[in-house]
């Protein structure tokens, strides 16, 4: 697991934030299924009665909060892209009044010769 998450690090299909949220996870999950103590002790706590139920409800919390860190990565790409095409339709806006005034320039000298 390890391994496969630093292959995918170092291939750039993960980002090291990706990563860490991956590693807690599974970390967290494994911890529960090492210790089972722990498991009917936090399904106590939480007010579950059946000690399975509860590692359930970790692993959906687990899911929550990478699907949560996707979506904000997801609204942070958004507004770059955004940005960058506004950006862009400026360039290009100036690029054409760079070139009319290049024409109407050369146009000038032209008739001037």
């Amino acid at each position: 697991m390890f391994y496969g998450l630093c292959l995918e690090m170092k291939k750039r299909n993960l980002s090291e934030n990706q990563a860490v949220l991956w590693l807690g996870g599974v970390l967290g999950l494994l911890l529960l299924s090492v210790f089972p103590q722990i498991l009917p002790w936090a399904a106590d706590i939480l007010g579950i009665w059946w000690p399975p139920a509860a590692l359930i409800f970790f692993l959906l919390v687990v899911i929550i909060l990478i699907i949560l860190r996707h979506t904000i990565t997801i609204s942070e790409m958004e507004t770059e892209i955004k940005e960058l095409a506004m950006q862009l339709t400026l360039l290009k806006d100036e690029n054409k009044d760079l070139k009319t005034k290049i024409e109407r320039k050369t146009k000038g000298e032209q008739e001037k010769s």
